[in-house]
């Protein structure tokens, strides 16, 4: 699988090197960017689009990294969370084996096993 993955990737790089090839008069001249948001105005000196092309597809990147970053600290906050109560459980849980192992439960005190009446009296219903 990872020889095919890489395989993939290389198709795909090769593509989009023949696209940048192909175009190469498109990619390598030279234009520029004004912004006028009404309040403030820059206007961009002359780049090559291949420039632009690389700093947006940048921008993007990081816009996406800091958007999956806010998930991934919800995420891990989470799992803090859940782990916490995992091992309260456990503990309980722990208990729980302890009182059971020991015959001793919180409505039989002296030790008996729960349910040994009970369970006398329904096999002798039964004889």
């Amino acid at each position: 699988m990872k020889k095919g993955k890489i395989a993939f990737w290389i198709v795909i790089f090769g593509f989009v090197g023949l696209i940048i090839y192909q175009n190469k008069l498109f990619f390598m001249s030279k234009s520029h960017l004004i912004f006028n948001l009404g309040f403030i105005y820059y206007e961009t000196p002359n780049l090559a689009n291949a420039i632009f092309f690389v700093a947006f597809f940048l921008l993007g990147i990081l816009l996406t990294y800091l958007l999956t970053l806010f998930k991934q600290f919800k995420d891990a906050k989470l799992i803090k969370a859940l782990k916490a109560k995992e091992s309260t459980l456990m503990q309980t849980v722990t208990a729980l084996e302890k009182e059971l192992s020991t015959g001793k439960g919180p409505d039989n005190p002296v030790g008996e096993a729960a349910g040994d009446e009970e369970a006398v009296k329904m096999t002798a219903e039964v004889k």
